[in-house]
């Protein structure tokens, strides 16, 4: 073979060796990129709405949240749909309330599959001397005593303005977590929702303060928090237990004590079935006022559609039936 030849022959396979060099580099890049965390807002699933709600304020523009309990349904007796697991088992962060709220949360995780899934249960911040019993559950006399199961503590602690910033900030942590590069930001969005927090618990104190009624009956112990917190008392409810309505006993010892207290306020929930306390407001007699108070919310509703908005909400609807206007 002559030289010319042979030059020619090396300068082919030196130009197919190039070749075969950049093909293997792209397609390490392309199967390296599939390994990063995908461009785009980081996936957020939340139980109910207003954990939604402190979410979408501590992430801002870098989260995309979904709410698994709709509004309307009751976070106690849910079901989370085969989408919603879609959407979970594609997500970087699950934050629930706890406390035995979401009882079918229970090994979430695990079903779904996500082992990069970080889990925050927001009310695990709340320190234990702050919760209240579950109904039916005796008061204790000190943290000691009632640090033995989470299922003698009530839920509903995001009633609490104070105690919703325990929450929040349980859901920055979280969120530091799974996406440390941001954590300038959720710091910074954190900062400034708690100082709207701290105002709004001013506010409700303010206006609480000026009800002439003090004592009120809810439908189910959602807003002891919420009543300890303003010099409220919740002195009954009509379902301790969600779905357990009260027998004939029960409505007759529930009248009778509101007689005795002097009561004059029932409150009902969008999430359950208002009858029962159309018949206690009834037998209670004519003076008995009756309204609804929401403890979820609803962003389809503008009079509810964030956590504020909620809180104030409520307040509102408090002071009318609290003052007899």
């Amino acid at each position: 073979m002559k030289i010319a030849d042979q030059r020619f022959l090396l300068r082919i396979s030196a130009t197919s060796l190039v070749t075969l060099m950049l093909v293997l580099l792209t397609v390490s890049l392309v199967t390296g990129c599939g390994k990063k965390k995908p461009e785009g807002k980081m996936k957020v699933a939340a139980s109910i709405v207003p954990l939604a709600d402190f979410c979408r304020n501590v992430g801002g523009d870098l989260v995309e949240v979904e709410v698994m309990v709709p509004p309307g349904a009751s976070p106690h007796s849910f079901e989370p749909t085969t989408e919603q697991m879609m959407f979970l088992s594609d997500s970087s962060v699950f934050v629930q309330n706890g406390l035995n709220l979401e009882s079918w949360a229970t090994g979430i995780v695990d079903k779904v599959d996500n082992k990069a899934l970080v889990e925050v249960t927001a009310s695990n911040d709340i320190p234990k001397s702050k919760l209240l019993p579950a109904a039916g559950e005796p008061e204790h006399e000190n943290e000691t005593d009632r640090d033995h199961s989470e299922s003698i503590y009530d839920p509903h602690v995001w009633l609490d303005p104070q105690l919703a910033i325990y929450e929040v900030e349980a859901i920055r942590d979280g969120f530091v977590i799974a996406d440390p590069d941001n954590k300038p930001t959720y710091m910074k969005n954190t900062e400034e929702y708690m100082q709207k927090l701290e105002e709004l618990d001013k506010s409700i104190g303010d206006e609480t303060s000026t009800f002439t009624k003090k004592k009120f009956v809810s439908f189910h112990p959602s807003f002891n928090y919420f009543a300890k917190r303003y010099g409220l008392e919740q002195v009954g409810v009509i379902e301790e237990l969600p779905g357990k309505e009260p027998g004939a006993g029960e409505i007759t010892d529930l009248v009778d004590k509101m007689k005795q207290e002097g009561v004059q306020v029932i409150f009902t929930e969008p999430q359950f079935n208002p009858q029962a306390a159309e018949v206690i407001a009834s037998e209670s007699g004519a003076e008995v006022v009756l309204k609804s108070l929401d403890p979820l919310g609803s962003p389809d509703n503008p009079e509810t559609s964030t956590y504020i908005k909620l809180i104030k909400h409520n307040a509102e609807v408090m002071s009318e039936a609290m003052n007899g206007v």
